[in-house]
């Protein structure tokens, strides 16, 4: 089930994009969540393993009329999830990452 604190994907239109990161809250007019687009995924993943926090995750507020979808982040069907991936790679905790 997704809720706050979930680690969700983000499918938006007008424009199209896609984020990654943790709900922060679900609003009568849109949803905050604290995150990165998914297109700077890798980018952050080389930064974290340089000692940096990540220069591409900031707080985002989306109105509902944007979302398209809301995905949680899990593994699906033997492929890991992007914070299976995070992890594995960094040795961090994304959601630790992401909320501090």
């Amino acid at each position: 089930m997704i809720g706050e604190n979930s680690l969700i994907i983000a499918y938006l239109s007008a424009p199209k994009e896609r984020f990654f990161g943790v709900l922060l809250q679900l609003h009568p007019s849109g949803l905050i969540m604290r995150g990165l687009n998914l297109e700077s995924f890798n980018t952050w993943i080389v930064e974290v393993n340089q000692g940096k926090r990540g220069s591409a995750i900031s707080t985002f507020f989306f109105p509902w009329r944007r979302v398209e979808k809301l995905i949680l982040d899990e593994e699906r069907d033997g492929v890991e999830s992007l914070s299976e991936t995070f992890s594995r790679r960094t040795g961090k905790d994304v959601l630790n990452l992401l909320l501090d």
